[in-house]
């Protein structure tokens, strides 16, 4: 009786580790996609920056909100908000770099979480394997 109940107990601290082991999967996966997604919007970013820079328009639409747009005079100043609504002028080139450093530290941090997704992998793979 003892032995059975050592089992059923055993069976399950291996079903909390497993349920332990999935939830941390998930939030890592999550952090992937919102890792790959601020890597997409800041591509977009610096391809948009590109863009103007090489424009020759000197009218454009700028989002004023919600949908709404405003035809706006293009003069190429572009003011960077460095926290607390500061705004600091910036070139296209300094923008770029940040940009490109921001994209780089979010590449560092991806393999650094899918080593710790393969890590929980292994772990699940030698709890199953036990059985």
């Amino acid at each position: 009786m003892v032995k059975k109940e050592l089992n059923i107990k055993n069976k399950q601290e291996e079903l909390l580790k497993l349920q332990i082991f999935e939830n941390q999967v998930s939030q890592y996966e999550e952090q992937l996609r919102i890792i790959e997604q601020q890597i997409n919007e800041l591509g977009q970013l610096k391809t948009d920056l590109e863009f103007l820079e090489k424009s020759k328009e000197d009218e454009i639409f700028s989002e004023f909100g919600k949908g709404i747009y405003i035809k706006s005079v293009v003069k190429k100043q572009l003011l960077v908000d460095v926290g607390s609504k500061v705004l600091v002028p910036k070139t296209f080139n300094e923008i770029k770099e940040v940009v490109d450093s921001q994209i780089e530290k979010f590449d560092k941090i991806k393999p650094e979480i899918l080593n710790q997704i393969e890590s929980i992998n292994q772990e699940l793979d030698k709890i199953i394997n036990e059985k």
